[in-house]
């Protein structure tokens, strides 16, 4: 093993060049989408389980580059439910700037086994976001669509943050329930 991660002196990567370049190609419209999926796969089939193992080794490996593009793929052609368990890992990791992306799509899962990471991830603030609460009012709508007792015990608790914006969209959705 060397300093890349294998003994070819190439680190492992979720996504290779070649395959982010086509991700490129398709949100630029360069490609169509039937003409992505011959490329990546053989008969254009998105195997069963390939965006949740992508996600797990983007994951293992830290690689922020692939991970964006693996969040284009699900925003494109859509996450399975066997994403959602390694999206929240992914939501309370810092080495990539995906956060609001991730929170976005577990808004959309209503997985209760979002609440902990969401509530996490609401009350931590990374430099690369320029709003000191997009990302916690990201956060704050998922556990309000999630809409369990504990999600809403989590709002209740961000109704009361120390930050005006925060706090007032956890009452709103609070008030609404």
């Amino acid at each position: 093993m060397n300093e890349f991660g294998d003994d070819n002196g190439f680190r492992r990567r979720a996504m290779n060049q070649q395959q982010q370049d086509l991700m490129i190609d398709l949100v630029s419209y360069r490609i169509s989408k039937d003409c992505f999926l011959e490329s990546l796969f053989k008969g254009g089939d998105i195997p069963e389980d390939y965006l949740r193992a992508e996600l797990e080794t983007a994951l293992e490996i830290k690689d922020a580059d692939s991970l964006e593009c693996l969040l284009i793929f699900g925003a494109v052609f859509g996450y399975t439910q066997d994403c959602a368990d390694v999206l929240c890992r992914l939501l309370v990791e810092d080495w990539h700037i995906s956060h609001e992306n991730i929170a976005r799509e577990l808004k959309v899962f209503r997985y209760p086994g979002a609440v902990d990471y969401l509530f996490k991830t609401a009350l931590t603030r990374y430099p690369y976001i320029a709003s000191e609460h997009a990302l916690g009012v990201k956060c704050i709508y998922a556990l309000h669509e999630i809409g369990t007792d504990k999600a809403r015990e989590k709002l209740q608790l961000l109704a009361k943050v120390d930050n005006a914006e925060m706090s007032e969209r956890a009452r709103h959705l609070l008030a609404r329930v």
